[in-house]
């Protein structure tokens, strides 16, 4: 679905000061990727709670073949994990070493899964955060596509918090606003797919002038929930 927007493109839509929220560390498909979220003492400055909410955009770097592109996504569910759950006591520290010691490893994890929207091309090559390596410059988006993407992440890629300015751009890059994904979104999101869909609704709300369409992607995704279980109205 498509309206021409009036937005403002012409800002980066990526920068070196990006907040990174974690790296990825599985797949469930191509479309559907989990992302451990950065904690205390692995980052300087770790990102906060509401910097990975439900349906904040998110963005991974690739060079496919000399040409940096951004991977798009969204987050679209949170999960805590805690692996002493269940188990009181010390542990035993090894197997051939008869004393117990307690476990003061922090283990617990916070994942977060990520559906992917898309892709862009970047106008140089994709900028390093500050992950030990060098820092570059802010870049835009440039031949975007809301088709699914042909290649996959990479284990222990960096994922960072998309701006508002490179969340407009990706939708709006040739002068109309498109929602090409939103269909395959709710299949990739499954029981939060129509939610993570209303939420980029309300986020392309306050960052464009295409409410008419907005409006119609709405209605659609609010019909569709209600006919199949009942919970949005």
């Amino acid at each position: 679905m498509t309206q021409q927007s009036n937005a403002d493109d012409s800002t980066p839509a990526i920068a070196p000061t990006d907040t990174a929220l974690g790296s990825i560390i599985h797949s469930n498909t191509q479309m559907d990727y989990v992302a451990q979220a950065f904690r205390d003492g692995e980052r300087e400055d770790p990102p906060l709670r509401d910097e990975y909410e439900f349906g904040q955009p998110v963005y991974a770097t690739e060079t496919v073949r000399g040409t940096p592109h951004a991977m798009i996504g969204v987050v679209y569910d949170t999960r805590l994990v805690d692996p002493d759950q269940g188990r009181d006591g010390p542990r035993l520290s090894a197997p051939d070493q008869e004393m117990f010691v307690p476990g003061y490893v922090n283990e617990k994890q916070t994942m977060l899964g990520i559906a992917l929207l898309g892709t862009a091309e970047l106008e140089a090559d994709p900028h390093q955060h500050p992950n030990g390596e060098e820092d570059g410059d802010p870049q835009s988006f440039t031949a975007v596509s809301q088709s699914m993407p042909r290649w996959t992440l990479d284990i222990d890629d960096f994922v960072y918090a998309l701006s508002d300015d490179g969340f407009r751009q990706f939708h709006t890059n040739d002068g109309t606003l498109n929602l090409e994904y939103y269909e395959r979104l709710i299949a990739t999101a499954d029981q939060f797919g129509p939610e993570v869909v209303l939420a980029i609704v309300d986020r392309l709300r306050r960052l464009t002038d295409a409410d008419a369409v907005l409006d119609v992607v709405e209605k659609k995704v609010r019909w569709q929930s209600s006919e199949s279980r009942g919970v949005l109205r």
